[in-house]
């Protein structure tokens, strides 16, 4: 929590005498009178914030909540210092950043890079590298559309570096941003930036002089450990903040992540946060095990996590990463799980909770293996393909582990799913279980990532529409239980609308949204309830 209350000098911004009134928006700013908060406004408003920055030498730079943050609260919203196509990547547009297809786009007239449309070419963030590609004296000329595309690799880094003379504003936040330039050197990563980034833009763009390959590798260092993805074209593209860079890691956060349709990130509270709290965002994906999170965090972020979660191996009693014991015994009689026996090494030797056998981390491997490989290979828009996988690793995977978790979304979603009629004609059994199914997952969220609020919303029209159609056949059939059943069915599009609220109109989560928003008036005037 925080202590200075005590220490803070309550002194007005603006006339400097003793003020008695606080910024209520920030909890840090002190202001005499009302005439003089809205004085002060115009120079206080980019940095009212409902946190504070805070540093100290294990973690650098990280927020700490200045109040208590009510649960629905937008903490931060943020345009990007830069955005571009990810590193790897097929041809992009680079005004739009949407993919191209071979035959289906044209060049920039001055520069030759793709675009889309004509229009793309005028784009702000295109300007600067389109000056700098006509200055090679020939332009960029994309053969083949093939992924990856070795020239894609440069345009994220090029864009970084040519802040420092089209905005310098941008190019100082950005480069007081981490990059683990000590960390990243030597590594496999590092040496094919080091070959397809640091040596091909000097050598591409005929600029030998400018930079030099520690520049460069800085760089994309800083491009790996800062930046966003951003769902918002097909494929992903990446986009760098300053204040959102300053964000903790937690594999159980506390803050969710959303973005606008103009690359804007907007990071928001699901639930309250506490006065003092630090503010966290997720860097990798909630729902892997926790070995699959350690070990993308070591490769992309260069640390180790020890935040709460990764430090219970059970995940708060979910064993969301444990295998079952019983799937490596003969008589599979044990109940019990598999967890590695170093919790911090998950391809080592695995030990079984309840009887203490061991199994060969490669004998865990290979199974493992062998699931994620059918998971590709699944088409999980079968409801039959998904039961069947899950009936068969169910053998030996625990119920909440990643695999059966990822394929569970789905079933939650293919059964009775096709249309809003489709749900009408499944039979009762199948109803039931698109329910557990969506109660099990929405259990699990609530454990291991209560902030995951796409996975929250989306589960949740699935509980919505399937509790809706309950309570339409029990209405039918003069069950009592009718009213109980819809009112849950209203309680979870009301929370469906809650989570995907602040979800761009280009995405499926905002169709869904507004699906939810008209349903659950629907509802509302059908149980007769009034705003």
């Amino acid at each position: 929590m925080l202590e200075e209350d005590e220490k803070i000098e309550k002194i007005c911004s603006v006339c400097k005498k003793e003020a008695g009134k606080r910024c209520s928006r920030c909890a840090t700013v002190f202001y005499c009178s009302a005439e003089h908060q809205q004085q002060h406004w115009k120079t206080h408003k980019s940095t009212c914030h409902p946190f504070k920055i805070c540093s100290n030498e294990q973690f650098g730079r990280f927020l700490v909540a200045t109040r208590d943050i009510r649960a629905g609260e937008i903490v931060l919203k943020e345009s990007p210092l830069v955005f571009g196509p990810a590193q790897i990547t097929g041809p992009v547009c680079v005004g739009c950043l949407q993919g191209l297809e071979e035959k289906k786009h044209m060049e920039c007239e001055k520069c030759g890079w793709p675009v889309c449309k004509r229009s793309c070419q005028d784009h702000s963030s295109h300007q600067a590298e389109c000056k700098f590609t006509v200055a090679r004296g020939s332009k960029v000329s994309i053969q083949h559309f093939y992924v990856p595309h070795p020239t894609y690799q440069c345009l994220m880094p090029l864009r970084c570096l040519l802040l420092s003379e089209s905005d310098p504003a941008k190019w100082d936040a950005l480069q007081r941003l981490e990059s683990h330039d000590d960390e990243r050197r030597g590594s496999e990563q590092w040496r094919n930036d080091r070959e397809g980034v640091a040596k091909l833009i000097p050598r591409f763009f005929k600029c030998e002089n400018k930079w030099d390959e520690d520049e460069i590798l800085r760089i994309v260092g800083i491009i790996h450990v800062n930046g966003h993805e951003v769902p918002l074209t097909e494929p992903s593209s990446v986009a760098i903040y300053n204040m959102a860079s300053m964000l903790e890691h937690s594999c159980r956060p506390n803050l969710a992540k959303s973005f606008t349709n103009r690359n804007e990130v907007i990071l928001w509270a699901p639930n309250a946060i506490q006065r003092g709290e630090r503010l966290s965002i997720c860097y990798t994906d909630v729902m892997w095990t926790t070995g699959n999170r350690l070990e993308h965090l070591r490769q992309t972020k260069m640390f180790s996590c020890e935040c709460e979660r990764c430090n219970d191996p059970t995940e708060y009693e979910t064993y969301s990463s444990a295998l079952r014991c019983s799937g490596f015994q003969k008589d599979g009689k044990c109940k019990g799980y598999l967890l590695p026996v170093d919790k911090s090494e998950w391809t080592g030797d695995w030990c079984c909770l309840k009887c203490h056998k061991e199994v060969t981390g490669a004998a865990v491997g290979q199974i493992l293996e062998r699931a994620r490989m059918d998971l590709d290979a699944m088409q999980k828009h079968r409801e039959d393909h998904c039961n069947k996988y899950v009936k068969h690793y169910s053998k030996w995977l625990a119920p909440n582990h990643q695999f059966l978790v990822d394929v569970k979304i789905s079933l939650s979603q293919v059964i009775g799913g096709n249309n809003p009629e489709a749900i009408k004609k499944i039979p009762y059994d199948k109803l039931m279980n698109k329910i557990k199914v969506c109660q099990e997952l929405i259990a699990l969220f609530e454990k291991i990532c209560p902030a995951e609020a796409r996975a929250f919303g989306a589960t949740r029209f699935e509980l919505h529409a399937a509790l809706a159609e309950l309570g339409r056949r029990s209405t039918e059939s003069n069950n009592p239980a009718a009213a109980v059943q819809l009112e849950d069915s209203l309680y979870n599009a009301t929370e469906c609308v809650r989570m995907l609220q602040h979800e761009p109109s280009i995405l499926m989560e905002s169709k869904i949204c507004a699906q939810a928003k008209k349903n659950a008036e629907t509802l509302k005037a059908l149980l007769g309830i009034k705003d």
